[in-house]
């Protein structure tokens, strides 16, 4: 039978025993609805394969798919890609904040989800329940929108999010309603920074 939760929290103060039970949730190898700056977010643990799996279905993606990393801050982050020194002041200045910036994927990459990929996008949401999460998980999270398969806007709902994710391994952490404006999209791959999505961030900020 699977496992379902859904956790109600206090989007500005985060209840910790809560947070906490989500964490040990994704560590069994549940996938997580999550708030952040932008939308709700489906995350998962980059080992956890089959609710990798149980996303893609949701979602009707194939393997082309690019998943973001999120990450708890720029530290983190520095591990899985690699950043020159203009790249560093971008990212720096555009994170925390609403932005997904690709960037040369490292060694340390988990190939398992990106395959030969040569960039990620990298994520660092400001939204509390998100960033206590990644604290107490130690770990990024692979992660893509809560967009069901069919819809053109992100779920905003966590009625309809309960209701459609109700009968999947998932913990919902519901804060109520949330945006549907995703990130802003740069590619810093190049000679020069290239907007790839006008999002809920600004660009050029």
């Amino acid at each position: 039978m699977p496992v379902f939760e859904r956790l109600r929290l206090d989007a500005e103060r985060p209840q910790i025993r809560l947070i906490r039970r989500a964490v040990e949730l994704i560590r069994q190898g549940l996938f997580a609805a999550v708030p952040t700056d932008t939308t709700y977010t489906l995350m998962c643990a980059p080992e956890a394969f089959n609710a990798q799996g149980d996303i893609r279905r949701l979602r009707q993606l194939d393997e082309r798919h690019l998943w973001s990393l999120v990450c708890s801050d720029l530290s983190q982050a520095s591990r899985y890609v690699k950043m020159d020194n203009a790249a560093y002041r971008i990212v720096r200045h555009h994170l925390p904040g609403p932005y997904t910036l690709i960037l040369p994927a490292a060694s340390t990459l988990p190939r398992r989800i990106f395959g030969k990929r040569r960039d990620v996008g990298i994520r660092i949401p400001e939204h509390p329940v998100c960033r206590m999460l990644l604290d107490e998980f130690g770990e990024p999270l692979v992660a893509t929108t809560l967009q069901f398969a069919g819809d053109d806007v992100a779920e905003i709902d966590p009625e309809r999010i309960v209701e459609r994710l109700r009968g999947n391994d998932c913990v919902v952490l519901d804060v109520g309603w949330g945006g549907m404006v995703p990130t802003t999209v740069v590619d810093l791959c190049g000679a020069a920074p290239e907007l790839i999505r006008q999002g809920a961030g600004e660009w050029p900020a």
